[in-house]
């Protein structure tokens, strides 16, 4: 199966756990990128990868006028968003993106660019939807090792022989956006121009409860833990959980940094945006 549909359909899978368990974490943590962004005025955005929706909400507050179309390739994600007057649904493939050129105001990527097999075709998309001026706001990982106790989860994973995560390496490129530098270089290889980038570390802190249910239900234990037996699956999860346990409160708060951009269309004569 293709990588980018594998994932859609592992995230619709998972998307219950995920608007419980995932979003309430990293929800917050994008929402300084509105700040940045013309929402005031503006008439259409686009929210690329919206998930379950956990921007729009925000989005339909900062701009009270603008139509949003909120669009992602799991159908299991986007039945769980929030509809409202003047939002339109749609799934669709962030490299093919079904919309008019030069129609966009603003355009949000929120932790979703990494996922793409082909982030700069997927900006280039934006880019053309885009109208002179327009902007395109990005949320990434930057320097970020995972949530608390991820080492200790491969490390019991593999001693009782799980499978390796199924996940293809195209839909997991957070290496090649994960500084200032890398995200500058992709924006520029799409041809925007006016970009700013800003990191910024959040805080979380994590209880071993929340942390074994994020991974079992959203998190890379999910994708290789129904490989082993039921009772390796139960000793694996004793395990961890006993580990986790003995690392004690402050191993538990999660600082990860979160990168930040925007870039500008600034369109020169002769310039239609393709």
């Amino acid at each position: 199966m293709d990588p980018a549909a594998a994932l859609a359909d592992e995230y619709s899978d998972k998307a219950d756990a995920y608007v419980r368990h995932w979003s309430p974490v990293i929800g917050p943590m994008a929402l300084p990128l509105l700040d940045a962004l013309p929402l005031s005025r503006a008439e259409w955005i686009l929210d690329l990868g919206t998930g379950t929706g956990a921007l729009l909400d925000s989005l339909s507050v900062r701009a009270p006028a603008a139509r949003i179309l909120a669009v992602d390739r799991a159908f299991g994600m986007l039945r769980l968003a929030p509809a409202a007057r003047c939002r339109y649904f749609a799934v669709m493939d962030a490299q093919a993106v079904a919309a008019r050129s030069v129609s966009i105001d603003v355009a949000t990527l929120v932790f979703m660019l990494f996922h793409i097999p082909d982030p700069i075709a997927a900006l280039t998309e934006v880019r053309r939807t885009l109208r002179p001026n327009g902007v395109v706001g990005i949320v990434t990982w930057g320097n970020d090792e995972g949530a608390p106790g991820m080492a200790i989860w491969k490390e019991e994973l593999d001693a009782l022989g799980a499978a390796p995560d199924p996940r293809d390496p195209s839909v997991m490129q957070q290496q090649r956006m994960n500084t200032a530098d890398k995200l500058q270089a992709l924006l520029r290889a799409a041809r925007f121009s006016d970009v700013h980038i800003w990191p910024r570390v959040f805080e979380h802190r994590w209880t071993i409860d929340a942390l074994v249910l994020v991974q079992l239900g959203c998190g890379m234990a999910a994708r290789r833990i129904g490989s082993l037996s039921r009772g390796d699956a139960a000793k694996c999860v004793a395990r961890v959980r006993e580990r986790l346990a003995g690392l004690g409160a402050d191993a538990l708060i999660y600082r990860p940094e979160i990168l930040f951009a925007t870039a500008t269309l600034v369109q020169t004569r002769g310039d239609n945006g393709a």
